[in-house]
């Protein structure tokens, strides 16, 4: 399911700055700013002066994209993600690069997850890529987006953007309706003691509608009915030895992803807690390793494939200029669908 979302536009800002705006900003023909900004002949100082001048004023960028069609080079897409060792974001570079290679465009990956990268070295690193790519598609800290305003330098697509920027150009996911089929089937299959493992003290938007969802259902909630851990399988398995520990009546559990939800089977099985028939597990991502466990993980499964081909799409239509950078015209959302296995 794929929606427009609707948000306000910066008429003057909301596409690309071309070489024409750079002319007209500094009254000079289109040829003289190519000249200009690329130090050939027969360009005065003073001239070449106020094109630069005109240029920085703008946050003029060359579009690679046009160079690349004059000289048969490729487009080149930098991806970013949060953590290359969790499967989900392998899974999306794959679909990725092979739909960017259709296209006969490149992929730079770029994974910012190294415990060495201090917020200062992410900036760096996504300023060093910037300069080295036509667009940028994957997910960027809060923090460094703001205060970098990387949309505005060079065409960007943010994948699961709700905490970035409710104008950057994206594909998002809506989570709500993903988890109340998860959480319906649960209510349908008889089970009425449903806890939730999540990945941050704080309650990321997955738990918000669980809690909602057991509210309005009039199931019961406390916090013992809740745990959290780091996203890793290893969280998964502490997790859900606390959670088992304090809510031993739970009969099924929601778990923040799919990696966290293996180590929950891995849990369950060592304190001898049968899934499904004591304890009915759902993870979230559609991962393929949720195919390689026993029993084989129910999950809340999203179209990776479906995301990359998105986030091309809009980065084709800004490249061309056929879509702004940012807006509704290049924000997208997509939701989950519910694939029953095994495990619920």
């Amino acid at each position: 399911m794929i929606q427009h979302m609707a948000s306000p536009r910066d008429p003057r800002r909301n596409r690309p700055v071309t070489i024409v705006d750079v002319a007209n900003e500094a009254g000079v023909s289109r040829q003289t700013v190519t000249r200009a900004l690329n130090n050939m002949p027969d360009v005065s100082a003073s001239t070449a002066a106020r094109v630069i001048a005109a240029a920085t004023r703008l946050n003029y960028r060359p579009n690679r994209a046009a160079q690349g069609l004059v000289g048969g080079q490729s487009v080149v897409i930098g991806f970013v993600v949060e953590d290359l060792t969790n499967p989900f974001y392998p899974e999306l570079a794959s679909a990725l690069s092979g739909l960017a290679a259709d296209r006969d465009w490149n992929v730079m990956l770029c994974d910012l997850a190294p415990p060495s990268h201090g917020h200062g070295d992410v900036r760096e690193t996504l300023h060093s890529l910037a300069q080295r790519v036509d667009a940028l598609v994957g997910y960027f800290p809060e923090d460094v987006w703001s205060s970098d305003q990387l949309a505005r330098r060079i065409p960007s697509v943010v994948l699961d953007a709700d905490q970035v920027d409710p104008e950057a150009a994206s594909v998002s996911i809506d989570i709500a309706p993903g988890v109340e089929a998860a959480l319906d089937h649960f209510v349908a299959s008889g089970r009425t003691r449903i806890g939730m493992i999540d990945c941050f003290p704080d309650p990321s938007p997955r738990r918000l509608f669980y809690r909602a969802y057991l509210e309005r259902k009039g199931l019961a909630w406390s916090s013992q009915s809740e745990a959290w851990a780091d996203t890793t399988h290893l969280g998964g398995i502490a997790a859900a030895t606390r959670l088992h520990e304090q809510y031993a009546e739970m009969d099924a559990v929601l778990v923040f992803n799919d990696v966290m939800a293996v180590g929950a089977l891995k849990s369950f099985a060592h304190a001898g807690v049968r899934v499904p028939a004591d304890c009915a597990v759902i993870g979230i991502d559609g991962l393929e390793i949720g195919q390689l466990v026993t029993p084989e993980l129910s999950t809340l499964e999203i179209d990776r494939g479906a995301m990359a081909r998105h986030a091309l799409d809009l980065v084709d239509g800004m490249l061309s200029g056929a879509l702004p950078l940012h807006g509704p015209l290049v924000q997208r959302t997509m939701t989950h669908t519910l694939v029953l296995r095994q495990s619920a």
